[in-house]
């Protein structure tokens, strides 16, 4: 259940210029190394309610060309994470302390059903966005390299299902910005996500939080 894989990324520049380091770094270590990426999860952590528009490419083994989604996302410290959908389809895709649920076109919710084959990848990403290094480190084994203001954290989880369900959760930055995003099984097999416009800081109005949270 790839399709429903939840993301939060966001940044203060556009994706245009950016690339991804090409290869992950050493582990992580509580008390090992880690103090010196403690600054970074902390700044990330630290940006508030975001808006962002995004770019999402899924790669499929039997398929040349990616499939393209487009749409904008909303994090909310205290209500989670929401995944608007534009393009080709309507729908909304909300992570939450409560789980996962969609909300289509005409507003009408579903709450999707505990199964860790779809919750899966939620129950992965609403630690990794909160950016919490000590809680991560608990749940993930994290990987980080750097080179000048560029770097990469890749995030595989200490949970054998959970990696079979969600492979590998690489984030990619410059300085303080998230700009990229991918969820990989393998090199044929990947989502990726590209992001666009962002604003940091955001106060979401009463009808924002009513669409697009619950």
């Amino acid at each position: 259940m790839r399709r429903l894989l939840l993301i939060l990324l966001w940044s203060a520049l556009p994706l245009a210029g950016f690339e991804p380091l090409a290869a992950s770094g050493p582990v992580i270590r509580p008390g090992e190394g880690d103090a010196a990426w403690q600054p970074l999860f902390t700044a990330l952590a630290a940006q508030g309610s975001v808006w962002s528009t995004f770019t999402e490419q899924r790669w499929f083994l039997f398929r040349r060309t990616p499939i393209v989604l487009k749409g904008d996302l909303r994090i909310s410290p205290a209500r989670g994470l929401s995944l608007h959908y534009q393009e080709p389809d309507v729908r909304t895709i909300i992570a939450d302390d409560k789980g996962l649920a969609v909300r289509d076109a005409q507003g009408r919710l579903r709450e999707v059903p505990p199964d860790p084959r779809v919750t899966g990848p939620t129950t992965a990403l609403l630690p990794i966005m909160r950016f919490d290094l000590r809680a991560l480190e608990e749940r993930f084994e994290v990987h980080a390299a750097r080179n000048g203001g560029a770097w990469r954290l890749d995030f595989v989880s200490r949970d054998p299902a959970l990696v079979r369900a969600l492979g590998t959760v690489v984030v990619s930055g410059e300085d303080t910005n998230v700009r990229a995003l991918e969820f990989r099984h393998s090199a044929k097999e990947r989502v990726e996500i590209l992001i666009g416009d962002v604003k940091t800081g955001v106060d979401f109005s009463p009808e924002e939080q009513r669409k697009f949270f619950r």
